[in-house]
């Protein structure tokens, strides 16, 4: 059977014995004609092994972007033994959930909420690395993180708590992640909802990681496709000690070179709105996420030159830009709701 690069990228990393180690798939969606927003989560976790045997989780949060700061959010978790793994094409299930090359189906219920759904979309032809090509052969960073399906068109099914909804072409967006340890700290956002151009995918990542004890000064990735295919990476590893980022709850703000392209990019965050969750390390160790879908984004590119920046496109996006923020302690003012 023929398997693409794309689905290649996607294959289980975990080999059922290694550990420690995690691996985490998601597909995040919008679709704004029905005021909604999903993410979606299929985990697993092999602890160190004093800490307990591997285990497999389902997340799903739903956000109703007219009822902004109430998110809804479910978990089930199972023993890795029970997950249904394919070595020869993608596909991953966990109870009744599954991911696969083109969709997704599951269910997770708890707290007295249940989401279900079942979607399909048609995979891309390739898969987006947000990071430098050697990041992916080398030890360092011990989390990898690419995007076989960085910018899809998501159909079907959900329920919310008996209430039923069709998505039909909501934007949306799927990727993979492995490792042996999370990254100490990040901000990470995803957007390819433009009013400007429908074609066009912004994605950035700013993370700080350990060496040892040492904790390195922060690493900062962006990328831009345009409509018509063109696709800027600020992602060398001199731009990734370069780029400018600053952020908080409230928003973030980026900045990189590349030859004579100049990025800027601004993201107005509404922290109430914010679902919070928290993830455990292979080590045990808690990370505690902060994520939304309904931020507001612009972006910038502007051409350089001597003679000055000169603005060649001007994106916006309003309540429909992911951005998530985690960090090592949970922040007071803001509510954990897995």
């Amino acid at each position: 059977m023929a398997v693409y690069r794309q689905e290649l990228d996607n294959m289980v990393r975990w080999d059922g014995r290694r550990s420690p180690f995690y691996e985490v798939y998601y597909l995040k969606f919008a679709a704004p004609e029905r005021q909604l927003a999903f993410w979606l989560r299929y985990t697993l976790l092999a602890p160190r092994r004093d800490l307990g045997p591997p285990s497999a989780s389902v997340w799903a949060v739903a956000f109703d972007l007219l009822k902004p700061g109430t998110p809804i959010a479910a978990k089930e978790t199972w023993t890795a033994e029970q997950a249904v793994i394919d070595r020869d094409i993608f596909f991953f299930q966990v109870g009744e959930s599954a991911v696969y090359n083109n969709g997704a189906r599951g269910r997770a219920a708890s707290g007295g909420h249940e989401i279900r759904w079942d979607l399909q979309y048609l995979p891309n032809e390739a898969s987006e690395r947000i990071y430098p090509a050697s990041f992916y052969h080398l030890p360092f960073p011990k989390t990898k993180f690419l995007s076989p399906n960085w910018s899809v068109r998501v159909g079907g099914e959900l329920s919310v708590d008996g209430q039923v909804f069709r998505v039909d072409r909501a934007p949306g967006c799927q990727a993979h992640l492995w490792g042996t340890s999370h990254a100490e700290r990040w901000a990470w956002s995803h957007c390819n909802q433009f009013h400007e151009d429908s074609g066009a995918v912004f994605e950035a990542l700013t993370g700080q990681v350990r060496a040892g004890r040492r904790l390195l000064r922060p690493l900062t990735a962006i990328t831009l496709r345009l409509g018509d295919g063109r696709t800027l990476r600020f992602n060398r590893i001199s731009q990734l000690l370069c780029n400018e980022s600053r952020y908080d709850f409230t928003g973030w703000e980026l900045g990189g070179r590349r030859g004579h392209y100049r990025i800027e990019a601004r993201l107005l965050n509404r922290p109430a709105e914010m679902a919070g969750v928290t993830y455990t390390d292979p080590d045990g160790s808690k990370l505690y996420c902060y994520h939304n879908e309904g931020a507001d984004l612009s972006v910038k590119l502007f051409e350089t030159s001597r003679k000055g920046d000169r603005l060649l496109h001007a994106l916006n996006a309003q309540r429909c830009a992911a951005f998530e923020l985690v960090e090592r302690a949970p922040a007071p003012e803001l509510a954990l709701h897995l």
